[in-house]
Parts: structure tokens; C-alpha cells; sequence
């Protein structure tokens, strides 16, 4: 590991994990946050997508809003990879102090890294996009799995 990957990646605490659907709107520099459930399956990402662009557009501008997608798929799809067909995985996000923390729990325990990936290769770049858009990025054990988690900047729209 290099160190601007140390620099970029760690273990820390975040949110804790939410349950269904639950949106909180706070005005002023206090939080908004987002928290749900999605079944693990292909329409994840796109669900996940809509929900953050539903909760946090007028919050953000369209490049953050770009950025913030992309990581969020990213994170989504390895999180849809490493959990039982049958599972759930969870998504929570909170903007606030003009950053986005965006968090999915899957059902592996397998810490995530960065694969090589060469050329020709279709998948292994998703955590190098998600270190490159985001500020820093981590995981955490959970019980029943691990959260894995990015931060965004917000500058608020």
C-alpha cells in the first residue's frame, strides 16, 4: 500500500446501519440524512442511485452528484457480489460540513482491496474509481458482514 493510499483508506468508525426507509432533513450545516434497505439483485445499483439523487440533488451540484452516483454504484455492485442472493444490503448516507458519507453493509466479512485488473479484464477497477473520486474511503466488520464506506465532497449547491 502506498502512501497516499494509507492516506486515503482506513478502518474508522461511520454511521451505524438503518432499517427500511428512513429520511432525516435538517436545514443549516446540520445533517440530512438517508438510510434504506435493498434487495441484493442487478436493480440495486439502480435503486440505490435514485434514492441518493431523490434525498440530496438540490443539495449537491451536478458534478458531485456524478461523482457521488458512480462511487455509490461502485460500492453497491461489490456489496451485490459479495452478499447471498437472498440477502439485503444496506445504504446509508449523510451530507453534512460539505461532505457526503456514503455507506453500503453487505453479508461478507472478506476485506475489500483494490484488484489488479489488465486491460482486456471487464471487472477489478471499482475500488480504484471510488478511491480516486472520493476523499477517503474504508470498511468496518459488522456483525453478519462489513460496511464499506466512501466520503464525498459536497460544497453544498
Amino acid at each position: 500500500m502506498t502512501s497516499s493510499d494509507q492516506t486515503k483508506h482506513s478502518t474508522t468508525q461511520g454511521l451505524g446501519l438503518g432499517t427500511r426507509l428512513a429520511v432525516v432533513g435538517l436545514s443549516g450545516d446540520l445533517p440530512v440524512s438517508l438510510r434504506c434497505e435493498l434487495p441484493v439483485g442487478y436493480e440495486a445499483a439502480g435503486t440505490a442511485r435514485a434514492q441518493l439523487n431523490r434525498h440530496f440533488a438540490d443539495r449537491l451540484t451536478p458534478a458531485e452528484q456524478d461523482s457521488a452516483k458512480l462511487i455509490l454504484t461502485e460500492l453497491v455492485a461489490n456489496a451485490v457480489e459479495a452478499s447471498s442472493s437472498s440477502g439485503l444490503i444496506w445504504l446509508e448516507a449523510q451530507l453534512a460540513a460539505g461532505e457526503l458519507l456514503l455507506e453500503v453493509f453487505d453479508q461478507s466479512g472478506e476485506v475489500p482491496h483494490r484488484r489488479p485488473a489488465d486491460d482486456l479484464a471487464e471487472g477489478g477497477r471499482g475500488l480504484l474509481l471510488v478511491e480516486e473520486l472520493s476523499t477517503h474511503w474504508g470498511w468496518r466488520p459488522e456483525p453478519g458482514g462489513k460496511v464499506v464506506w466512501a466520503v464525498a465532497r459536497a460544497s453544498a449547491a
